[in-house]
């Protein structure tokens, strides 16, 4: 199972570099800091990123709140966001929220409240998510905002493909790619990608799915834009694991864990090391799977991700069953059983059922 967006089932990206609104003076004072923030994102240098926000966000409190002021805040959330760091993400989100609210923005409350349904899915609480997305939703077409609205369209698909629905999932996917192809979004347009082909993967399409990657990775590429394009590398070593291109995949993911490392993308390093195991374990090498395994669950530990934390305990079944330790991989297959229950995964609790009950028997 694939991870759903290339910055986690899905973690906002800062906005388009295009200012959508006439700059405030303020803004103007601050553009500066603004774009560097916005390139330093893009080119996957967070630390610098969340550095030039928080520039802009010093110069633009002295006036008190203002759509300028919730932007900047939610845009530095999201770089701590794609980075792994949820719990700080959520935190700016919440505050970018009250500062829009008080400022009348409707389109920043839209905002805000999708960024914080996203980090509510990757912790698994869909429930909470759908809600928040439904809201926001109900905001962003107030405010008028299409990009937004085929944003919160595919996050909608995602948590259909969480619970195992996966033609609403691709419906979804495919009306938010439509819609962003119309105005020109091409992180949308990217991101929808991604989505699309992993529900390929959860299909058993490997070599559609491979295809789709190869179009999203293309069009982050085109964008500059290392997040997404790490993301998408990752998640296409399973498609090609899956057609059996084991040394090509090890290569890829390789290559992406050095974009993941560079950016210091706790997630996005676990999961590139959940899939070096899952090659490691193709090729009969359990201990180096083992060791890959026990270090991905150390970068998740804190449980910002619970359907990494899920496929991460599956993963560790499956070194267990292949070095017959058949006790052990009905433990960690009935924890990621658990958390996948928790959070509504039919399809991976269904085929879970089934592992356990052939170790029983």
């Amino acid at each position: 199972m694939s991870t759903l967006d290339p910055i986690g089932p899905d973690q906002p990206a800062p906005e388009s570099t295009v200012w959508r609104r006439s700059p405030s003076r303020e803004v103007l004072e601050t553009s500066g800091f603004i774009e560097r923030a916005r390139k330093s994102a893009a080119s996957g240098a967070a630390d610098e990123a969340i550095g030039w926000y928080e520039r802009a966000r010093i110069a633009l409190t002295v006036h008190g709140p203002s759509a300028d002021l919730a932007d900047v805040i939610r845009w530095k959330g999201s770089v701590h966001a794609e980075c792994g760091d949820t719990s700080e993400a959520d935190r700016l989100y919440q505050e970018s929220a009250l500062i829009a609210s008080a400022a009348g923005y409707v389109k920043g409350e839209a905002h805000a409240l999708n960024c914080r349904a996203t980090i509510a899915q990757r912790r698994g609480e869909l429930m909470v998510a759908e809600a928040m997305y439904h809201k926001a939703s109900e905001f962003a077409s107030r405010a008028k905002d299409p990009r937004l609205v085929a944003m919160i369209i595919r996050n909608l698909g995602i948590v259909a493909s969480v619970r195992g629905n996966l033609d609403l999932a691709i419906a979804r996917f495919q009306e938010s790619f439509d819609r962003a192809k119309a105005i020109g979004d091409d992180e949308g347009q990217c991101k929808a990608l991604n989505n699309i082909a992993t529900a390929q993967m959860e299909l058993g399409l490997f070599s559609d799915a491979e295809k789709t990657y190869n179009a999203a990775i293309r069009l982050a590429r085109r964008r500059g834009d290392r997040a997404l394009e790490c993301g998408a590398r990752i998640n296409i070593c399973e498609a090609m694991i899956g057609l059996g291109k084991i040394n090509e995949a090890e290569v890829e993911c390789m290559a992406a864990l050095g974009i993941a490392e560079w950016r210091g993308d706790r997630l996005r390093r676990a999961e590139g090391l959940k899939v070096l195991a899952v090659i490691a374990r193709h090729r009969g090498r359990d201990d180096e799977a083992l060791s890959l395994i026990e270090d991905a669950m150390d970068l998740t530990d804190a449980g910002e991700d619970i359907v990494l934390a899920a496929q991460l305990r599956k993963e560790r079944g499956e070194v267990a069953r292949m070095q017959f330790q058949l006790g052990e991989a009905t433990i960690y297959f009935r924890e990621a059983r658990e958390i996948f229950r928790r959070i509504g995964a039919a399809r991976q609790v269904s085929a879970l059922d089934k592992v356990i009950s052939e170790l029983s028997s």
